[in-house]
């Protein structure tokens, strides 16, 4: 299934086939689409639609088309073709922007002896790994929200890269590894 991130625009391409031979691919279609968000009722959506040829089509999908996060059911038809449909996946879209500062980025610690309590009072080593490169410190330090969370402002150069990996560890808590992919500034 097909991965899009939430209230972003997407490319989508679709195959439609003639209804009477069920191989075919069918051209000059005036395509109905119809979108089901997240198990709602199916309701007619009119993105941009652009034939590719032979019996291929691009909807454009906008922000609005991708708003809710869960499953979107897309229902396809033309005349004298077959319907087809298509389901995607939208996620929610953190929108951690590439090389922009982001301030107050929360984390939960938890005690390294039973693995489970939250656990206060640490000071953490703040690391990240950009790209898949070596660990190296954050530019800003950690400091303690309450029970057990802690909050990081990033810089701009902790976030320069599409890929971030950030390793948060502290004596008597178990490391917290978390890894983000960024937005396109």
């Amino acid at each position: 299934m097909r991965t899009i991130r939430q209230s972003t625009s997407a490319n989508v391409m679709v195959f439609m086939t003639d209804s009477i031979d069920r191989v075919t691919g069918k051209t000059g279609l005036t395509l109905t689409i119809t979108a089901s968000k997240d198990g709602g009722a199916f309701a007619t959506i009119t993105p941009t639609v652009t034939e590719r040829g032979n019996g291929w089509y691009n909807l454009a999908l906008t922000s609005s088309h991708t708003d809710t996060v869960g499953d979107l059911a897309l229902h396809i038809t033309g005349t004298n073709a077959d319907p087809t449909d298509v389901l995607m996946d939208v996620e929610y879209n953190a929108n951690i922007k590439k090389n922009q500062a982001l301030t107050n980025f929360e984390f939960l610690m938890i005690d390294s002896t039973d693995h489970f309590t939250p656990k206060t009072g640490l000071t953490i080593t703040a690391e990240r790994s950009i790209d898949g490169g070596a660990f190296a410190s954050c530019a800003n330090s950690a400091s303690a929200v309450a029970n057990g969370i802690y909050k990081i402002d990033f810089a701009a150069t902790d976030l320069n890269g599409n890929v971030i990996t950030f390793r948060f560890t502290a004596t008597g808590a178990d490391p917290r590894l978390i890894t983000i992919i960024t937005t396109p500034q």
